[in-house]
């Protein structure tokens, strides 16, 4: 008698996927996708669409029948900040809200972490509004963004844009700060407290209505590098309230320019915004949502390498899955069976 097949290959168009392994975390399971060389980048291009490149072309991801296709596919578009941003910088943009574009500026070396790969930082903060007016923030030298990308969301529903920034102290340490326009100047509305010791750093995990009152809030995680601790922040009435942590977490490797290892989607189907990021050893994929002020895990995905890039979201709920870059060079997806 032959022994059972333990792996049901699924050959597919395109580049091809294979689907490997059990079912995992409840109905969970990872799907090797099949790269002609090791990953390089990927890129959220459009809420539910990704694009990754792969020995220096771009291609596209989408289901493919039981699994996931790859077809080639145009780079996606610049972002880079106009002159005098932040090198390699990127500008934020938005559609229909008071601010339209934002980005980093002011280069500075007056802080010597490095965090993200390089020792320079910006000392100022750049918004244009509707009708291009720009309006900047510049900090004393006792701060710096260490950031590469503002973040803007109406994060109180009231219809007004705020801007979501990562802001460093040279001896306290990383903050979250939100600014906003205020009779047309960006001013500063509120801030976590900083972490409170020098070369320690925090990454904003997702910005999204994780608790269901129809506001946004900031998810961070704090020392991603040594022991992270994911956090809950709610924005009402220009005040910052933690409302739910949980350790073990972490969102970032040192040294590197990918910011966005974290993945937002309805994953339980509540009609709430859920969490993807990995574990302290990026090893695995940790599932958590914000119910009650309770940080609570849905699932927990082992994955073979540590998750190294940014992570994507393909499809939509109930049928979302998570795209995701290892150390290894190799291109997974978890989804569900």
């Amino acid at each position: 008698m032959n022994r059972p097949s333990l792996v049901l290959l699924v050959f597919l168009t395109c580049l091809g996927a294979a689907a490997s392994g059990p079912a995992i975390a409840d109905g969970w399971q990872v799907t090797p996708l099949k790269t002609n060389g090791p990953v390089k980048h990927i890129r959220q291009t459009s809420p539910g669409t990704a694009s990754v490149q792969v020995a220096g072309k771009w291609y596209r991801v989408t289901r493919c029948g039981a699994g996931f296709c790859l077809s080639a596919t145009a780079a996606p578009p610049q972002r880079r900040a106009p002159a005098g941003a932040l090198p390699d910088g990127l500008m934020a943009r938005s559609a229909g809200l008071d601010i339209r574009r934002a980005w980093f500026a002011k280069p500075t070396k007056r802080y010597g972490h490095g965090i993200l790969g390089d020792r320079i930082e910006a000392g100022s903060l750049v918004a244009t509004d509707r009708d291009k007016h720009r309006s900047q923030v510049t900090l004393p030298r006792s701060a710096v963004f260490e950031d590469l990308e503002p973040r803007i969301a109406d994060l109180d529903g009231d219809g007004r844009a705020e801007i979501v920034a990562i802001k460093s102290y040279l001896d306290r340490g990383g903050s979250i700060a939100v600014y906003g326009l205020r009779q047309g100047r960006l001013r500063r509305l509120a801030q976590t407290p900083a972490i409170g010791r020098a070369n320690r750093w925090l990454n904003v995990a997702g910005i999204a209505d994780f608790d269901g009152d129809g506001a946004r809030e900031i998810a961070i995680v704090v020392t991603p590098h040594i022991g992270g601790t994911l956090e809950f922040w709610s924005f009402k009435r220009d005040r910052l309230r933690r409302i739910g942590s949980a350790a073990g977490f972490s969102n970032h490797a040192i040294g590197s320019r990918n910011l966005g290892l974290s993945g937002v989607a309805d994953i339980d189907g509540n009609g709430r915004a859920d969490l993807a990021l990995p574990d302290d050893s990026r090893r695995s994929l940790k599932l958590v949502g914000l119910r009650s002020g309770r940080v609570s895990t849905l699932g927990t995905i082992s994955l073979p390498g540590r998750i190294t890039h940014n992570i994507a979201v393909i499809g939509n709920a109930p049928h979302a899955a998570f795209l995701v870059g290892l150390h290894n060079g190799r291109l997974i997806a978890v989804h569900r069976r």
